[in-house]
């Protein structure tokens, strides 16, 4: 098996918080959502350098991080690491609005795979960009819409498709708490709700949280650090399939994340605290199931960048793509033009603003 080489650019927490020990040391770790502890449970991946603006991270990289990957090389230019370190996989875990020019450097550089954070961008122009780099140098892109490995939301799935609960037609999802921002956890709500849909969006009406109002009909924040600077939102989203879907991503909610699945005959409820099915019987009366949940030896992040060595080595196409990544894009900023238009419906495709 290849060993690749991989680096990470941005070392806050989802970057490379390390594991610490189960309850019961049998247990051995609890995996935490980062990039470098990703890495370092694939056998076939190194981490051969790490970049981040500010030295007190990359100090922390070493102290954290130093006994698992001695040779790694810090920087603080990017660039400069891309040009030394002949990188083979690349995290990008920046600030919202600094990725595409990362990507595109890093396709440039030779990178083989991109895993890239959530959202893709912070506008459409710069989600093509990465796209059509990473498709014309055969390269690659996840994005790090990491339900999409979760096994809850792979059989939550296959029951949708399965027919559990009849042909889909409605979604109710909800996201609450400090952290119900827009183009950060809203992206993973948003992303969620078009796992399950798997449909393009046809129109959306969008209303942000009252302390938003005056909010302009495109992204203004910087780039995911102050809540403040990114809205909450509740959307109506009309699907091309006839899916349409509810959603609340409010700050002044309680915090949960969670998505009602609603068909003819039944309805799937799957999130942060319930994975259930509800199916109507024969009496008419409806029947309550947990849905299994199985036992994985990749799930998250590990089964991210393992897909991604799969598609270098055999192709295809990954479970998040650059495709999804701009659909929830739009979505996002189509949820902006509308509120800044008084609530007026947004029909697809749309432009930036």
């Amino acid at each position: 098996m290849a060993n690749y080489r991989a680096a990470v650019v941005g070392l806050t927490g989802i970057g490379m918080t390390p594991p610490r020990p189960a309850p019961d040391p049998i247990l051995g770790l609890i995996m935490p959502h980062s990039h470098v502890s990703a890495y370092a449970a694939v056998p076939s991946t190194t981490v051969v350098a790490v970049c981040d603006l500010v030295p007190g991270l990359l100090e922390k990289f070493r102290a954290d991080w130093g006994s698992v990957f001695p040779e790694a090389r810090t920087y603080t230019d990017y660039r400069e690491m891309l040009a030394k370190e002949n990188i083979d996989l690349l995290s990008i875990v920046t600030s919202d609005h600094r990725h595409a020019q990362i990507a595109v450097d890093a396709v440039e550089a030779g990178a083989k795979g991109i895993f890239c954070e959530k959202p893709i961008a912070t506008t459409l122009a710069d989600a093509e960009r990465i796209i059509e780099a990473c498709a014309a140098g055969n390269v690659p892109l996840s994005i790090d819409h990491t339900r999409r490995w979760y096994p809850e939301f792979v059989e939550a799935r296959r029951l949708v498709r399965s027919g559990a609960i009849g042909p889909l037609r409605r979604i109710v999802a909800h996201l609450g708490g400090p952290r119900a921002m827009l183009f950060r956890n809203g992206t993973h709500l948003i992303d969620a709700v078009c796992f399950f849909a798997e449909s393009d969006p046809e129109w959306l009406v969008g209303e942000l949280d009252d302390e938003h109002r005056a909010y302009p009909p495109r992204y203004a924040g910087d780039g995911g650090r102050d809540p403040a600077t990114d809205p909450g939102a509740s959307a109506l989203i009309h699907f091309k399939s006839g899916v349409r879907a509810l959603v609340n991503a409010s700050k002044g909610t309680m915090g949960n994340f969670e998505l009602d699945l609603v068909g003819e005959t039944g309805r799937l409820r799957i999130g942060t605290h319930v994975a259930e099915v509800w199916q109507t019987l024969e009496n008419g009366q409806p029947a309550v199931s947990q849905i299994h949940v199985p036992h994985t030896t990749r799930g998250d992040m590990v089964a991210a960048i393992a897909e991604i060595i799969g598609l270098i080595e055999h192709g295809g196409t990954g479970s998040s793509t650059g495709e999804d990544g701009r659909r929830v894009l739009s979505i996002l900023l189509g949820i902006l033009q509308s509120n800044a238009a008084g609530g007026a419906p947004i029909k697809f495709p749309i432009q930036d603003r």
